[in-house]
């Protein structure tokens, strides 16, 4: 037995139990993806301190079960942190996917010291399968991953180190000479690769840290500017774009279009049916705003039953045109939905274009909103206008 590579074994050993156990307790006060993403990194933590434990321990005491075990463990662990990434991302994860892994390396490693193998041929196979996972690993958080940050590049660029250092391994069982199953490796390369996974322990753990932090801060700001029911916009942060976009319009004189939208006789609906029906259609005249509204149009909900829709480069023409849209396709969508209650959901739509007249986003919200008052006062279910040159009366539009 080398007291180098043993004693390095330990030390990971430790290490991973301690970043585990704490990563583990730290997870309970984040969102539930989050939790579920940071507890399989931990439990992956866990599995590899618990194979470099065999690796440390085994010494002449029954090779033929505890080097499987103890790669079969590894391969397991690691690949626990190949779900966790996907977890971070909310990405779907077969759950069964570690045990699989480790389970596989572990029967191949036993078979082949069954065949009469030395440990050449598990270390190949064993590195082949740390190579595989630690390149899905990257290719998950550099390519896949949104909003990357410099952990995440650090992660990812880390995983790709290990994944050569693990080809080399294997490169190396090919060529050096028998390797006894009844002593660990001591080489250059064993030595090397166990004091890249000991420092990929402490690294990696540091980032991924940082990388739930940052997916954790990403939900907060989510929170605070959406509306809790529909998802969309809230008042405050359509406000907000709304600024920005008038800003840009002004600046490089192109269009901007804004619509305000109130479901007709909302106050009836929720007496006769009842608010969690209510709630019901606001959420599906969201969904058919969503549906109906280019990539780059904003919606948001400005009040109870009221949304507003923010359309850059759009005139009043075409404007008029996809708001009359939007009137038809919820009258049309939502008829089934107001059937069951037997209620009527319609809605107005009030909008206006933006002119050199405009001074300030709220004189777009301030005539669009008149122009919504007389959609309502021409009998409802109507899309009306505010006209400039017609102040303070709006043309109005019917199907």
């Amino acid at each position: 037995m080398n007291i180098d590579t043993t004693f390095i074994a330990q030390i990971i050993t430790v290490i991973g139990f301690a970043v585990g156990l704490s990563i583990a307790v730290a997870s309970g006060r984040y969102p539930r993806h989050i939790r579920d993403s940071l507890r399989a990194y931990a439990y992956g933590k866990f599995l590899l301190g618990l194979a470099f434990l065999i690796v440390g321990m085994r010494a002449d005491h029954a090779p033929e079960l505890f080097v499987p075990l103890a790669n079969g463990v590894g391969i397991a662990g690691l690949t626990l942190n190949y779900t966790s990434v996907r977890l971070l991302q909310e990405r779907p994860v077969w759950r069964q996917l570690p045990l699989a892994a480790g389970s596989a390396v572990g029967l191949g490693c036993l078979l082949l010291m069954l065949a009469g193998s030395d440990l050449s041929g598990v270390r190949m196979l064993a590195s082949f399968a740390a190579a595989a996972v630690l390149l899905a690993i990257a290719f998950e958080i550099l390519a896949r991953y949104e909003d990357r940050g410099v952990p995440h590049y650090v992660t990812g660029i880390m995983s790709i180190g290990l994944a050569g250092i693990y080809l080399v391994r294997m490169g190396a069982g090919m060529v050096q000479g028998e390797a006894p199953v009844g002593q660990l490796v001591d080489d250059r390369i064993e030595r090397a690769v166990f004091v890249l996974s000991f420092l990929g322990t402490i690294i990696g753990a540091i980032n991924y840290v940082l990388m739930a932090s940052d997916e954790f801060n990403r939900e907060l700001t989510k929170l605070a500017h959406t509306d809790g029911l529909t998802s969309v916009l809230n008042r405050r942060r359509l406000f907000e774009l709304g600024e920005i976009e008038f800003r840009r319009a002004r600046r490089y004189s192109h269009d901007l279009t804004v619509l305000i939208l109130d479901i007709d006789r909302f106050k009836s609906i929720n007496d006769r049916a009842g608010h969690p029906f209510g709630d019901r259609v606001i959420l599906a005249v969201a969904g058919c705003c969503a549906g109906q509204v280019r990539q780059g149009d904003i919606i948001g909900r400005i009040g109870g039953e009221e949304f507003a829709l923010l359309l850059p480069e759009t005139g009043a023409e075409a404007g008029l045109l996809l708001a009359e849209r939007l009137r038809g396709a919820i009258e049309r969508q939502l008829g089934p939905l107001g059937a069951e209650r037997g209620v009527t959901v319609t809605c107005s739509i009030g909008g206006v274009a933006m002119t050199d007249e405009h001074s300030e986003f709220s004189d777009l919200i301030a005539q669009s909103d008149d122009a919504l008052y007389c959609a309502k006062n021409a009998g409802r279910n109507q899309v009306c206008f505010f006209r400039p040159e017609e102040e303070p009366r709006a043309a109005t539009v019917t199907a």
